[in-house]
């Protein structure tokens, strides 16, 4: 009776079994049949890319096809005319040429300021490195005469031995440079102003006397020593400048010499009438007593002050050196820029005579604009660095709704009376600076039409090929972002990628990991999986 029962159940689970097994592989199949039948749409990466949508500046514009070039000449000289009334001119054509004599003049004398200015410097270095080898002396001897020297006197010459001094008699010139500078030198060029100081040109080897400082002193005069290589001023290059303004210098002895290129003080040379030994040993012990003597000392608060006041010094002087590279620079652009070059395509209308230039305030030339069409703009002075001539922009007739492809031609170097329909968002507190830009292909428009003008900045020209997607395509998980991407088989696949920016959220980069020609699929739904048969959707 027992087996029986056990039979049965045996039985029993083998019939479950099997119904098992089949309905799991029902369900696998179901499974398989669903997969193969079920289809995802996908899209071509270069249709659903947004390319790079910067913040593009905007402004108003209106044509101008009126548009007229105007140079004015105001101080400058005009060397040379290239245009007539009547000619024709392009963008780029010279239309004058200024004399650049005056502007090579304050060349000139900027390098030699800025010579004198660095020569300034180094003495300041030198005086700064001697004072901090010095060691200060204890405050308790400081009252002591016997202890104590004072710093030498720069007003009185230096003290000579009671040896014979021998004058070393030297030619006052070598060609046209001079070996030393007294009363009788007679400078190449120069008034003595700060402006336009004496200028001397100097040997190597060449000293100016004491009495000649002592002069400009009292006129309170400018003088520049130069030394230029080979002694000359039109074959060399200028060596170095010393330039003493006599406002600022101290009195010398009248005997004294002053060397033009380490700007100190030189001794004579001496020789000894009777040249025993022992008239030597006490030579040697005078000199040294004196340069004893003749050393400064300084408690340390002294000395701390003393180094303070030169560093100080030192310190103006530098600001001196940078204005003065800041005007020469100015200076050399100013003479660069010696041609005016036409910035629009047109006809001369007005050509004036470089012997009697206008004195009425009008331009001396003028240029009419002859094809295609003008566009005048204004932008903010914040975002002056982001535009530059020859740029391309885009505009929009409020008219017609064509777009038309614009190149920026001028830009004013002066600001404009009001903002000249700059908007968005522009700052009222700010200047606002016109430009002008030209229409080649401009059917369509007419005179005064106004148009929206859309002008990329420079900054942002490189990220025009960076490639950003609707954020809806890209999926995270885990902290990392991912597409579903058909693959070779036309299955979809998951493709991790690296992201960047979001713009406007609602589209982000794809830095890496995806192409513009590889096709994906909406990532959310019940086909977004991996192994289902990609399809492409209509139309793309």
């Amino acid at each position: 009776m027992k087996k029986k029962k056990i039979k049965k159940v045996i039985i029993w689970l083998v019939v479950l079994a099997v119904l098992g097994g089949a309905g799991t592989g029902g369900v696998y199949a179901y499974q398989n049949y669903q997969s193969e039948n079920t289809q995802a749409e996908v899209r071509a990466v270069s249709n659903l890319s947004w390319g790079f949508m910067g913040d593009d500046m905007t402004s108003v514009g209106y044509v101008a096809n009126d548009h007229v070039q105007s140079v004015y000449i105001e101080d400058k000289t005009v060397a040379e005319l290239k245009v007539a009334e009547g000619d024709s001119v392009s963008v780029g054509d010279q239309l004058l040429v200024y004399d650049t004599t005056d502007v090579q003049l304050q060349i000139e004398m900027e390098q030699l300021e800025l010579q004198g200015t660095d020569n300034d410097i180094k003495l300041a270095e030198r005086e700064i490195e001697k004072l901090k080898k010095i060691t200060p002396v204890s405050n308790t001897s400081s009252g002591n005469s016997s202890t104590r020297t004072k710093k030498p006197d720069t007003t009185t010459a230096t003290k000579k031995n009671n040896s014979t001094v021998v004058i070393l008699q030297v030619q006052k010139k070598d060609g046209d440079a001079y070996n030393y500078i007294d009363k009788t030198a007679k400078p190449y060029e120069g008034k003595g102003t700060p402006e336009q100081p004496y200028r001397f040109l100097c040997t190597q080897e060449s000293y100016v006397t004491g009495s000649y400082l002592n002069r400009l002193m009292k006129k309170e005069q400018v003088a520049a020593f130069e030394i230029w290589s080979g002694n000359s001023i039109k074959e060399g290059t200028l060596l170095s400048c010393w330039t003493v303004n006599g406002a600022d210098w101290h009195s010398v002895a009248d005997d004294s010499k002053w060397s033009v290129a380490s700007q100190e003080e030189i001794e004579d040379g001496v020789e000894i009438e009777e040249d025993t030994e022992k008239n030597s040993t006490e030579q040697k012990n005078t000199q040294s007593t004196e340069s004893e003597s003749n050393q400064p000392t300084y408690t340390a608060d002294e000395l701390r002050k003393e180094i303070a006041e030169k560093e100080s010094e030192l310190k103006k002087l530098q600001i001196e050196k940078k204005k003065s590279e800041l005007e020469l620079e100015k200076l050399k652009k100013d003479q660069e820029a010696s041609s005016v070059l036409a910035t629009i395509d047109g006809i001369v209308k007005t050509a004036g005579d470089p012997e009697n230039p206008p004195v009425d305030g009008s331009a001396f030339i003028e240029i009419t604009g002859a094809e295609g069409m003008y566009i005048e703009g204004s932008i903010s002075e914040l975002m002056l660095d982001q535009i530059e001539v020859g740029q391309e922009i885009s505009a929009n007739s409020w008219n017609n709704g064509q777009m038309y492809a614009a190149t920026i031609m001028e830009i004013s170097e002066y600001p404009s009376e009001n903002n000249g329909g700059y908007y968005g968002e522009g700052n009222p507190n700010v200047s606002y600076y016109s430009f002008m830009a030209y229409i080649e292909n401009a059917e369509g428009l007419t005179n005064g039409d106004y148009l929206e003008l859309s002008i990329t900045p420079v900054a942002e020209k490189k990220d025009t090929n960076a490639l950003f997607i609707d954020k809806a395509y890209v999926r995270e998980e885990d902290g990392r972002y991912y597409v579903l991407k058909a693959d070779e088989e036309n299955r979809l696949v998951k493709q991790y990628v690296q992201t960047g920016r979001t713009l406007y959220g609602s589209s982000i980069e794809i830095k890496s990991g995806l192409q513009e020609t590889d096709r994906i699929a909406f990532p959310y739904g019940k086909t977004a999986k991996e192994g289902i048969k990609a399809v492409d959707a209509e139309g793309f």
